[in-house]
């Protein structure tokens, strides 16, 4: 199977990238290129892979009780919380025992040392080495598998672009993904002031589409037509006070003591090396299904040297000359003043994409999302949920039909229907995370939830 490459550094504009570029360095990962500190059948074992010229990541792997069993990956919570060993370790445990698989543990980096695209690139790497080191049979063969994937917070964003790029038809893919309180958009509200949807101003680059995020992408045409020229009634316009903006969960749970939007904010502004980097899609997954909320303006520099004669003008020694002056000039002012003109962050209309692309075998696995109701990143699993409904739903109509919209409101009601089942959306009391434990009696049942609902995904017979 050919290597596929993702780049090495965001750029921007956020451009999709090609999933057949995938990869950040072309050659096949070694199956004997990396080493362990226990036995192949002990119940833990700690594997080291290199991730080619960047370092190396560990992979701790929890073996299930018989060999034949799914395998779960596990990507940790991240540096948005603090390292809480112990409690992890009995959300690994509960986890094997519920969904009955065995565990991976990809030990990705992140940090300000380690900043995006490295995490991506860490998980990415081990996966390559889980599918091409576990999913063998007792010959040592290679097999076709359904893997399952699993996250909170970093992790879950993580899971996500994971679960999103990963699950290619005919080959091992990730079929099932349960993520916990994701981070999903790195474009955080902040303090952005709120404009009403109809004074949006259009982003500055155009968008794959033209529906606007919150519009159904598969509407018939005729649906749209006739509601377009359905006569509105007339009404005199009277002065009506202005809607107070909606309360968002980022602003109603901003205090949260376990979940800061501060340390969120905080934590982002180290792990991007640059402001436009938190809008790659890779980083931020939501951005799979729509463009960003809001844009990066950046300021008009004007040139040291604009207001100098053309260099046709003068010879080129002349000119030589009065450059270097002017560049001794300028280092003196250099000095003396050093000014870093940063971008400022603008709201503006956002427009669906069509995820996932034309031509390409992706099938979106099944997920389970879950989030608590103080976490203020609840509207992000909600989101999340519905534009993969929404995306399930518009691609399952096309490959059973042929068709990309709807014909009428049954056809419409029995997808969206479809895609509900495919894709669970839980909320639960407090911030619901796994590893809040003190303040949380419920997250062994919430988690043993997930095991539940993984073991029956990952079956055999699960379709």
């Amino acid at each position: 199977m050919p290597r596929r490459l993702l780049a090495t550094a965001f750029t921007a504009p956020p451009v999709l990238r090609p999933l057949s570029l995938r990869r950040y360095c072309a050659g096949p990962l070694s199956r004997r290129a990396y080493s362990h500190a226990a036995t192949p059948r002990s119940p833990c074992e700690h594997v080291t892979i290199p991730c080619r010229t960047n370092g190396h990541i560990t992979i701790d792997i929890f073996h299930a009780s018989t060999p034949s069993s799914p395998i779960l990956l596990y990507l940790p919570p991240g540096p948005v919380v603090p390292a809480c060993p112990e409690e992890e370790e009995r959300v690994i445990s509960t986890l094997r025992e519920s969904s009955s698989a065995t565990i991976a543990r990809i030990n990705y980096r992140a940090s300000s040392l380690h900043p995006y695209p490295t995490p991506c690139h860490d998980v990415l790497a081990g996966y390559d080495w889980i599918r091409e080191n576990l999913l063998l049979d007792e010959f040592k063969r290679p097999y076709l598998a359904r893997l399952g994937v699993c996250g909170q917070l970093v992790g879950a964003s993580l899971a996500t672009m994971l679960a999103l790029t990963e699950c290619r038809l005919g080959e091992s893919r990730v079929g099932a993904a349960a993520v916990n309180n994701p981070i999903v958009d790195w474009v955080f509200p902040d303090h952005l002031p709120f404009i009403n949807a109809s004074e949006l101003p259009e982003p500055a680059a155009p968008d794959e589409t033209a529906f606007p995020a919150d519009e159904d992408l598969a509407s018939s045409w005729a649906t749209r037509e006739k509601e377009q020229k359905a006569p509105k009634a007339v009404r005199k316009p009277r002065k009506r006070t202005p809607k107070p903006p909606p309360l968002t969960a980022w602003h109603a749970q901003s205090a949260n003591t376990t979940l800061p939007v501060l340390t969120l904010s905080g934590e982002r502004d180290m792990l991007f090396r640059k402001p436009e980097d938190c809008f790659d899609r890779f980083a931020s997954p939501i951005h799979f299904f729509r463009s960003p909320h809001a844009q990066l303006i950046f300021p008009q520099q004007e040139h040291l040297t604009a207001s100098e004669q053309p260099d046709e003008v003068l010879d080129m020694e002349t000119q030589m000359h009065l450059n270097h002056y002017a560049a001794l000039d300028n280092k003196a002012k250099d000095k003396a003043k050093v000014v870093q003109v940063l971008p400022t962050l603008a709201r503006c209309r956002s427009y669906a994409r069509n995820y996932p692309p034309a031509g390409t075998k992706l099938s979106l696995p099944v997920w389970n999302i879950t989030s608590g109701l103080q976490s203020p990143l609840s509207d992000q699993a909600t989101e999340l949920a519905k534009m993969i409904r929404r995306s399930i739903a518009r691609q399952t109509l096309k490959t059973r039909a042929g068709r990309t919209r709807w014909h009428d409101a049954t056809e419409k009601r029995q997808y969206e229907e479809f895609a509900q089942k495919r894709v669970e959306l839980n909320t639960f009391k407090g911030t619901g995370l796994w590893t809040e434990q003190e303040n949380n009696p419920n997250w062994k049942a919430n988690v043993e939830e997930v095991g539940d609902w993984m073991k029956q995904r990952l079956d055999v017979g699960f379709s």
